[in-house]
């Protein structure tokens, strides 16, 4: 294989090597380790804290409620405090902090620490959340509800079309990333220094100083992240705030680091979801109305359920054009651990429910699934559920009829049906799986999949990111950015993106730390928004460089110059860029984000364009049943994604399959069981992902549609991969069985108990 140095990753030679130093890697002298007292009950009275006197408490030092100026976690709704002071709503929830600087001594101090509780009535069920007696928000325990309507639905009820309808449930998933949740906080005279393995630096700032009342300066530094996928996105906020308090009230550097157990336990989780839709459709498939009911479960606090409830109702049409539709989306409470944000946050919720809803249509008029959505997928120039025209990079029929194509899905289809009819017969029959074709059941299913590009409505314009390049006389450029790397390759994508801009070396370009007294504003690393609307920013900077060194140079020589390929030259001046540099560089440029002015969109009404553009994807997923132990394995998976323009080939791709598999371990493996509050996983020893094994034959397409205000055409790239391969495994699974699903996970305990009910289902039609 031929190494194109263009490619290279620009943290790859210090993690490969073990170099590079993550949060638990500082050397902090003096650093104090720390312990959290947490609830034992998903909701109860906290009646009293008691310090036993056996202990020596001039020994540590305690935060309490009683501690804190604000005792709240700045984010949408300023629901969740940092401690609870008088009632807990979930299990695991913080109550008390220790800090010492051995942790021999802390585990001593949490010994003689008691909390009095008296445990109260609660609430884990997202459908009953609403009627409850158990109020954990105002007076109905929504967080947010969203209502979207487009055409006359009432109207398309009184005709004659098929009525069809599902109900879908999809279950929490950990994220599971490598580096558990860590933070040190350092503090000074009137400042607290705070670093740690986070997505937004600028979120953890802002959240502690509101919970210092302003009377400290927040410094945020961002240290390597061991992987985040959203779930380092809100929660950092949380223990920033217990690391700063313990650290300003005992005068010492303080870590809060959770170890697997607490962090699988106590920190957000993606969202639990129930859909309930119903499609009004005519002979052919084509859908004419669609009405969709949609619950999240938020858990004890708001957090960033919110903008996960927006981008699931503004998904939950999915690839397709529907006339006339209304929705109906909440996001509501329960004394659950608080729900997050994780990648694809709400897409990947919306888009299963609705792609089970094409396999349902599909089984009730008797058509193929791939002509259900084929015939339903929506196109340029027609209308989204918000009345959003799309005007540019549309692709979804492309990246349909590419991977139906490449994966040679209707020949399989059929070759697949006819192999598994035998098996089948042969298992109705009596359950025993010896046959001619050797008992492996195989199946190939598809899906369609849609991601809106950077934040939903208006968020950009609110955000207002803002980037600084600074030229040096030496030719060298510094990127000024608040966007984290977390194992995605953002810098190296920053290093690229303005490499081509420039015409320049990439040697010649560094990426400044991630340091909030240094760096400005320029948003929050999520929502694939990084290289598409920072990206942009940086094109636009490097422009600007061009022709301040243009104008430097007229200055000088008398005429114009004209920029090319790295060189400025006119009537036989000519000057490389490092060359102008030297002459005239020392200066810095910044760029604020906006929308192109064209873009509206209505939070009140939910009208306009919920997104700037979309990336587009479709899957087919083959996969094979072993009737004997009904373990599930994808075997191949075809994939085609439109993401405008693949800054990093290599790396584009790379992100796709480990999203795609994510969405495997989504769809077939990664469980979680709440009972009375609590978790039934504690790590990596009974919470199952995909591992090598679990990894299927990658069949990986990038289309390139370009966006005309993405850096060289570039769109969202890193939620898309985990949105559709989910939907697309288990539409194989209604292939083979011909029956519903519409759960995941799917374990194999639960496709047995699938077939024993279609065994008995056959048996009596019999």
């Amino acid at each position: 294989m031929n190494f194109d140095p263009k490619n290279y990753r620009i943290d790859a030679s210090e993690k490969i090597r073990g170099e590079i130093r993550y949060t638990n890697d500082l050397k902090i002298p003096g650093l104090w380790q720390s312990i959290t007292i947490r609830s034992p009950y998903p909701r109860a009275k906290i009646l009293e804290i008691q310090f036993d006197s056996e202990f020596d408490w001039n020994t540590v030092t305690v935060v309490t409620a009683s501690d804190i100026p604000n005792n709240y976690v700045a984010m949408l709704e300023n629901d969740m405090p940092y401690l609870a002071s008088k009632i807990v709503n979930y299990v695991g929830e913080p109550v008390a902090l220790i800090t010492a600087p051995d942790k021999n001594l802390l585990e001593r101090a949490s010994n003689f620490l008691h909390v009095i509780y008296e445990p109260l009535s609660y609430l884990t069920n997202m459908l009953d959340s609403e009627k409850s007696e158990v109020l954990i928000f105002s007076n109905n325990n929504i967080f947010k509800e969203i209502k979207i309507e487009k055409g006359d639905l009432e109207k398309i009820k009184q005709n004659n079309y098929k009525k069809v309808e599902i109900e879908v449930h999809t279950g929490f998933q950990e994220h599971l990333y490598l580096e558990p949740q860590c933070v040190i906080a350092i503090p000074e005279k009137d400042r607290v220094v705070i670093r740690g393995s986070l997505q937004c630096p600028y979120y953890v700032k802002n959240a502690v100083e509101t919970m210092f009342d302003g009377k400290k300066h927040i410094t945020v530094i961002h240290a390597p992240t061991g992987g985040a996928f959203g779930g380092k996105e809100d929660y950092p906020s949380l223990i920033a705030g217990h690391a700063a308090l313990l650290a300003v009230k005992s005068g010492h550097p303080v870590a809060v680091t959770l170890d697997r157990f607490e962090d699988i336990q106590y920190t957000p989780k993606r969202h639990p979801s129930y859909h309930h839709e119903v499609a009004y459709v005519d002979k052919n498939g084509k859908i004419q109305g669609l009405e969709i009911q949609m619950y999240l479960n938020g858990g004890a606090y708001c957090t960033l359920s919110q903008v996960v409830l927006a981008r699931a109702a503004l998904t939950v049409t999915g690839c397709y054009y529907v006339p006339n539709v209304r929705i109906h989306a909440k996001a509501v409470a329960t004394n659950i651990v608080p729900s997050g944000a994780f990648r694809g946050f709400g897409g990947p919720q919306a888009v299963f429910a609705i792609e089970m809803l094409m396999e349902k249509i599909a089984c009730v008029l008797d058509l193929s699934p791939k002509k259900v959505r084929e015939i339903n997928l929506i196109s340029k120039g027609q209308e989204t559920a918000t009345g959003q025209i799309l005007k540019y990079s549309v692709s979804s029929q492309e990246v349909f009829e590419d991977v139906i194509s490449r994966s040679d899905f209707d020949n399989k289809y059929r070759q697949y049906k006819e192999w598994n009819h035998p098996i089948l017969e042969k298992l109705i029959e009596d359950r025993f799986p010896k046959n001619k074709n050797g008992g492996v059941l195989k199946g190939i299913g598809i899906s369609a999949s849609v991601h809106g590009a950077g934040f939903t409505g208006v968020g950009e314009n609110k955000i207002k990111g803002v980037v600084r390049l600074e030229l040096e006389q030496d030719g060298a450029i510094t990127v000024y950015s608040a966007q984290t790397e977390m194992g995605q390759g953002q810098q190296t994508a920053f290093q690229k993106i303005l490499s081509e801009a420039l015409h320049i070396k990439r040697k010649q370009i560094k990426i400044a730390e991630v340091n909030t007294d240094v760096v400005p504003d320029s948003g929050p690393t999520v929502a694939s928004r990084s290289t598409m609307v920072v990206g942009s920013l940086l094109v636009e900077a490097a422009k600007e460089i061009v022709e301040k060194l243009k104008l430097k140079l007229k200055n000088d020589f008398g005429v114009e110059f004209q920029y090319r390929q790295g060189y400025f030259y006119r009537d036989g001046h000519i000057l490389s860029f490092t060359d102008a540099a030297n002459e005239f560089g020392g200066f810095s440029v910044e760029k604020q984000y906006s929308h192109p002015s064209f873009i509206k969109f209505d939070e009140t009404t939910w009208k306009g364009d919920a997104y700037p553009v979309f990336s587009w994807a479709a899957a087919v997923a083959e996969i094979e049943v072993d009737p004997i132990t009904f373990q599930i394995k994808v075997t191949r998976y075809y994939t085609t994604h439109d993401i405008g323009k693949a800054i990093n080939y290599d790396q584009a791709v790379a992100q796709i399959e480990g999203g795609s598999l994510q969405g495997i371990g989504y769809a077939l493996y990664e469980k979680i069981t709440e009972k009375d509050g609590l978790f039934d996983i504690t790590g990596f020893s009974d919470y199952i992902i995909p591992s090598f094994m679990e990894t299927p034959e990658f069949h990986i397409k990038i289309l390139e549609n370009p966006y005309p205000f993405g850096p060289f055409g570039a769109k969202g790239l890193g939620e898309l991969p985990n949105v559709g391969s989910a939907p697309a495994i288990i539409s194989a699974l209604w292939m083979i069985f011909e029956s519903e699903f519409n759960k995941i996970p799917v374990l194999p305990e639960d496709l047995h108990s699938i077939f024993l009910h279609i065994n008995k289902r056959n048996y009596y039609e019999s």
